[in-house]
C-alpha cells in the first residue's frame, strides 16, 4: 500500500486558493526563475511538450526553474508558473505545434520535502533527494529515481525505470523496458510488461496490519 498521500489527495492539497505571489505569465524558452517559498508542500509538473526533467530537493527555501533548449531551438515553445496552495504549478507547452515533442530540458531545485506530481508527453525523467510522495507518468524514456525517502508510484509506457539508494513505499511500472531496484528497502514493488526486474540488496518491511 502506498503513503497515505494519493494523487488525488495532492491534487486537492495543490489545487486551492493561492497563497504565494502572482503567477508568472507564459514565457518562451529559454525560461529561468527563483522564487521563494514560506512553504511548498508540492509541484504539479505537466510537461505537455515533453523533454528531458531533473527534480532535485535541497536544503534551499527556494524553488528554481530552469527550461532550455536541449538540443534544436524551439521557437514556439514556452513555459507558464502559477501559484497555488503552499505550491506550485508548472507546464511547458507549444504555441503552434501544439501535439509536437519538443527537445527541452527541465531543471527543478525544490526543498526536499516536497510532493511531486509530474505528467509529461516524453523524455528521460531523473528526480533526486526528495522525502515526499513522488508520483509520475510519460510516455517514454527512462526513469531515475535516487535518495527518495516516502512513497512512490511512477509509470513510463516505455523506457527503463530505475531505484536506487531509496527507502519508500509504493510501486513502479514500465509497458516496455527493464525495472532496476538497487540498496533500496521499504515496502516497494517492481513490474514490467515486457523486460526484467532485476533486485540488488532489496530489504522489504512489511507494513503492520
Amino acid at each position: 500500500m502506498l503513503h497515505a498521500f494519493s494523487s488525488l489527495a495532492l491534487f486537492a492539497q495543490l489545487a486551492v486558493a493561492p497563497a504565494m505571489p502572482r503567477a508568472v505569465e507564459p514565457s518562451t524558452v529559454p525560461f529561468d526563475t527563483t522564487i521563494a517559498v514560506r512553504q511548498m508542500s508540492g509541484l504539479a509538473l505537466n510537461l505537455e511538450s515533453g523533454g528531458k526533467v531533473k527534480i532535485i530537493g535541497g536544503d534551499s527555501k527556494v524553488v528554481r526553474v530552469l527550461v532550455t533548449d536541449h538540443g534544436r531551438h524551439c521557437a514556439d515553445c514556452i513555459v507558464a508558473v502559477s501559484p497555488l496552495r503552499n505550491g506550485l504549478d508548472v507546464r511547458t507547452g507549444r504555441t503552434h505545434n501544439v501535439n509536437a515533442p519538443a527537445d527541452l530540458a527541465v531543471r527543478i531545485e525544490v526543498p526536499t520535502q516536497t510532493n511531486i506530481l509530474l505528467t509529461s508527453a516524453g523524455g528521460q525523467v531523473e528526480i533526486e533527494g526528495i522525502d515526499g510522495y513522488v508520483s509520475g507518468t510519460t510516455d517514454f524514456g527512462a526513469v531515475h529515481l535516487f535518495r527518495l525517502s516516502g512513497a512512490v508510484k511512477i509509470e513510463t509506457k516505455r523506457g527503463d525505470v530505475t531505484l536506487r539508494q531509496s527507502y519508500v513505499r509504493g510501486s513502479l511500472h514500465t509497458n516496455d523496458g527493464g525495472v532496476l531496484l538497487e540498496d533500496v528497502g521499504g515496502d516497494v514493488q517492481g513490474t514490467t510488461s515486457s523486460g526484467r526486474v532485476t533486485e540488488r540488496r532489496v530489504e522489504r518491511i512489511t507494513p503492520a496490519p
